[in-house]
Formats: C-alpha cells, structure tokens, sequence
C-alpha cells in the first residue's frame, strides 16, 4: 500500500439478530400445549388420587367456595357460575401448576443436554487456548 492509497473495507456481517423463527414458533406452542396437558394429567391424577386415598385434603374437593360479594358482580355471573360447575377446580389447579413446573425441568434439562451437543463451540476461533500452568505440590 502506498502513503496516498485509500483503503476500503468491507462492512461487517449483521449479527444474529434474535432467535429463529421456528424456534419462535416451537416455543408458543409449548406455552399453550404444557398446561394443557400438566391440566389434563393432573385431572387424571387427582382422580386415582382420590380412590386410593392420596393424602388431598377434603376442602380441596368438589366446586370452588365463591365469596358472595364477588356474586353481586354482573360481569363475572357467567364465569362464576361456571366454575361452580367444575369439581375438584382447587386440587386440580394445584396439581396442574406442580406437573408444569417438573414438565417445564425436563424440558430445560433435554434443551441444555441437546444444545451441548448440537450448539456452537466452547472456544471460537479466535480465542486463545485455556492456560495450562503446571503447579508445584506444597511442600513444607
């Protein structure tokens, strides 16, 4: 190069801006499909629980005790009355939150376990090695 030359460069690569768009997508639908599915195993649940002498406590059975003041709202008389129609509504809520809970650990550990494997390297290509220091033992 000389002293009067101009130098260009080329812009930089745009970074990865976000995540993927299927990864989007499969994230959505599990935020819908695991409490269905926590609220469905945990009727199931609750159910054999309640034949086989689980230790539920009894007030946690059949429909959900309302206030009465909440009754004298009008806007809320369709949906009180219709979670007066569902039995054990409190022990099944209760289960359904614990199940998501432990379905949403497993789903972490198989993400985590499947991103070790298929994800980018511990050390990219311009990172210098890890230092190997040899240590001497302690000696008095």
């Amino acid at each position: 190069m000389g002293k009067y030359s101009t130098i260009q460069r080329q812009p930089p690569k745009p970074r990865n801006q976000g995540v993927h768009p299927v990864m989007r997508g499969i994230g959505c639908i599990l935020m819908i499909v695991v409490p269905i599915l926590a609220y469905g195993v945990s009727v199931l649940l609750v159910n054999y629980g309640g034949t086989h002498g689980w230790p539920i406590p009894a007030s946690m059975y059949g429909p959900p005790s309302i206030p009465p003041l909440l009754w004298k709202v009008q806007g809320l008389q369709p949906i009180l009355q219709f979670l007066q129609t569902q039995s054990n509504l409190e022990a099944n809520l209760l289960f359904a939150v614990v199940i998501a809970a432990v379905i949403g650990g497993i789903m972490s550990i198989i993400y985590g376990y499947i991103y070790t494997l298929f994800g980018p390297p511990k050390y990219g290509p311009q990172d210098a090695p890890p230092i190997r220091k040899k240590v001497k033992r302690y000696t008095r």
